[in-house]
């Protein structure tokens, strides 16, 4: 897990310090450098999975099958602006409190997670069992530096804005708090017929508000800042 971690930040730093013009160049050298899946070729519809917020039902709809992994929409972009550019770009976000109860209990639950996410828990998470323990673990700065590098804990805005941008670089951004009326809008906005309510893999943790302290909600408050005040999320 160590040297897959120092991959992922190896290639995050370079991704974020080279322009765009640069990186398409860059990035067919790099390993899994495409994003652009045949299934993303095919609909024109870059999808942005951010980590714990529906992703799988989306995909399983507009892609017909949950594949393609967590891509970053600056990878999209380094890889090929121009069809970054003329695709529809779309996500969904999520309350951060509420998504890193969710994240938590998916990985610790381990049920559903792969062997990488499984490896993780039982190195770093398990170091702080409990959810309570874990959130206030990550007062720590070198326990948060290990966890807000895992992908299921990084922050939204990592996933969906452009390096130094100010707001996110989505066409439709949806919310998983209004899921079902969200995916009609944008079935409407792409011309798609309705489809039954419903995701695919549906939270099985309690309501996040009952799982949170003061100084809980404090700690992890600081930790999503930013994606409080992109996306308009409190407590």
């Amino acid at each position: 897990m160590y040297i897959s971690n120092v991959r992922t930040r190896l290639r995050d730093s370079v991704i974020e310090r080279v322009p765009p013009s640069i990186m398409r160049h860059v990035m067919p050298a790099m390993p899994s450098a495409s994003p652009f899946i045949p299934a993303i070729l095919e609909a024109r519809l870059i999808f942005v999975h951010v980590p714990k917020v529906a992703g799988t039902s989306v995909k399983t709809e507009f892609y017909g099958k949950p594949g393609g992994g967590h891509r970053r929409i600056i990878e999209f972009a380094a890889h090929d602006p121009e069809r970054t550019d003329a695709f529809f770009k779309f996500s969904f976000v999520r309350n951060p409190w509420d998504r890193l109860l969710s994240a938590h209990a998916y990985l610790t639950d381990g049920s559903k997670a792969t062997g990488r996410d499984r490896r993780f828990a039982n190195e770093v998470l398990a170091l702080h069992p409990g959810f309570e323990n874990f959130v206030l673990a990550l007062e720590d700065p070198g326990f948060r530096r290990r966890v807000m590098a895992y992908d299921h804990f990084r922050t939204q805005a990592y996933w969906l804005c452009m390096p130094g941008a100010r707001d996110h670089a989505m066409d439709f951004l949806g919310r998983f708090e209004r899921f079902d009326e969200d995916m009609e809008a944008l079935r409407h906005r792409l011309d798609r017929a309705s489809r039954p309510a419903g995701r695919t893999r549906p939270s099985k943790h309690p309501p996040y508000r009952d799982a949170y302290s003061v100084r809980m909600r404090d700690i992890a408050g600081d930790i999503y800042a930013r994606d409080v005040t992109l996306f308009g999320y409190a407590f």
